[in-house]
């Protein structure tokens, strides 16, 4: 399995929660559409390309992140028909580790270069969240029970109990927020740029405290964070 890793820090990020309307909450971190998307950027890609990119060579990803802080503040609009005015949650002073494996070398390489010398300025959420990015070559593939800051396909509290009984010790916590959603990961698209509509779902756990968990995930460690990979399918 080849992999890199990509370290993108951003002053300020949203990642909208499609679940809220009028008041735009956003993920802790980056969701899966948002990661693709960014890559899509780095490789001149349309949305549709890119996500056609992610499918056929079956790569995997991961989300390792931080933030300082955050604040809600009114975000005004203008659609040249009525416009209005919203409340929008902002992360400020972010960090992010996102996480790339893939069985083909050359395809890993290929993605490794775009980030490195992107063709488009990279963003994280909307699009005046503009990141300064790193590549790293290291990190090595494990697995590990700890996890903190990441993402992990599924419902982990759900797994975690229906293991409970497997005789290892485990640690988890409960959270006054939801942190299990269904997320699009698939869309149809009417054209490269076009409009799209969710055609497939998949459930992710958004994690944010220390867990130590009774099974093991398969991730990428570099230094001393450990970042889940997961795929789409």
């Amino acid at each position: 399995m080849f992999h890199f890793i990509v370290e993108a820090k951003t002053q300020s990020s949203t990642f909208r929660n499609p679940e809220f309307e009028n008041f735009h909450k956003s993920f802790l971190l980056p969701p899966p559409t948002t990661i693709i998307g960014m890559a899509g950027a780095a490789l001149k890609l349309s949305p549709m390309a890119a996500q056609d990119y992610f499918d056929k060579n079956e790569i995997l990803m991961g989300v390792f992140g931080t933030s300082k802080g955050f604040s809600k503040d009114l975000w005004k609009y203008n659609d040249f028909k009525s416009g209005s005015i919203i409340k929008r949650e902002l992360l400020f002073f972010n960090y992010f580790l996102l996480a790339f494996a893939c069985e083909n070398e050359k395809i890993i390489e290929e993605l490794k270069s775009a980030f490195e010398n992107p063709s488009y300025a990279l963003t994280m959420g909307s699009s005046d969240s503009l990141a300064k990015v790193r590549v790293y070559n290291e990190g090595i593939i494990e697995s590990s029970r700890e996890v903190q800051n990441c993402l992990i396909a599924g419902d982990i509290l759900q797994e975690v109990m229906d293991y409970s009984d497997n005789g290892v010790e485990f640690s988890v916590y409960k959270s006054y927020e939801p942190f299990v959603y269904s997320l699009p990961v698939r869309f149809a698209y009417e054209s490269d740029y076009g409009k799209r509509k969710v055609v497939q779902r998949k459930t992710f756990s958004f994690i944010e405290k220390p867990m130590i968990l009774n099974v093991e995930k398969r991730g990428i460690k570099l230094k001393d964070y450990f970042i889940p990979l997961f795929d789409l399918r």
